[in-house]
């Protein structure tokens, strides 16, 4: 009779510790109970944080704010920094993110905001619909990051109150849905106003055309770095969203959704509409 041979231990999954990130953004990711990387995650880090280029393709859902933010905030010196008052124009933005949309825009910035919060870095949202008096002001202030959809930061731009000059980080995010809605010029403007020595990350479902041909003109020999998943490569939505198709009748769409909302243990609810 034969002895099995004992299994191996599964090796550990990596912590953010693990990687060459600084230990305040480690704690305050902790705080928020975070600590291990998800796939895209782990992926994107090492070679984020070596300053290289990057095209991520990635769904929404994947964890990819992560994978580009803490690289973003690793490289920013922040205000309690002894290299700090050494910058060439303290208090302007040190990173760009662009989202095609307010609300993924500030998504992304309450990512970033927790992960920074340690090192005491600033970050301001930038969307269109709401006053510009308090994002001006906190541009004068001083920040580190910016987060924002392309047309408030072309007009916050043409009007003089944001400087993008020592942007050393540029991140656009969901380019794909950048170029439905048509703000692939509008981003061809914003990039024209960073450092050409910039670090980009350029994060995309699919990959058209028009977004290949954007990366081969402002980024440099970037790493394409894949986290799909195996059996839905061209899907939009992670394993974990439930889909459910009702087919109704122009006249009927109205009530049929009154239902649904009065449904028993509907719990939280968003909405899309086309306008």
């Amino acid at each position: 009779m034969l002895a099995e041979a004992p299994a191996e231990p599964a090796e550990p999954a990596p912590s953010f510790a693990d990687f060459d990130v600084h230990p305040e953004i480690v704690s305050a990711l902790a705080d928020a109970g975070i600590t291990t990387p998800f796939p895209i995650q782990a992926m994107t880090l090492p070679v984020a944080l070596s300053g290289h280029d990057i095209i991520g393709q990635a769904k929404t859902g994947t964890g990819k704010t992560l994978g580009f933010g803490v690289p973003m905030l690793n490289r920013v010196v922040a205000p309690g920094d002894a290299r700090f008052e050494g910058l060439t124009r303290p208090g302007k933005p040190q990173a760009l993110a662009v989202a095609p949309t307010r609300e993924l825009a500030v998504q992304v910035a309450g990512d970033l905001e927790r992960a920074g919060k340690r090192r005491g870095i600033r970050v301001l949202t930038v969307y269109g619909g709401r006053a510009y008096e308090p994002q001006i002001e906190a541009l004068r202030t001083g920040v580190e990051v910016v987060v924002g959809t392309p047309g408030r930061l072309i007009d916050l731009s043409k009007q003089g109150h944001l400087d993008l000059s020592q942007a050393r980080t540029v991140v656009l995010d969901e380019a794909d849905e950048m170029l439905d809605l048509g703000f692939l010029p509008d981003v061809e403007t914003l990039m024209s106003l960073t450092p050409a020595s910039r670090q980009t990350m350029l994060f995309s479902a699919t990959m058209p055309g028009a977004i290949v041909a954007l990366a081969r003109r402002y980024m440099s020999q970037p790493t394409h770095i894949r986290a799909m998943g195996d059996d839905s490569e061209n899907a939009h939505t992670v394993k974990a969203v439930e889909q459910f198709v009702y087919r109704a009748h122009a006249l009927d769409k109205v009530e049929m959704l009154s239902r649904m909302l009065q449904a028993k243990d509907r719990g939280l609810t968003i909405i899309f509409s086309r306008t």
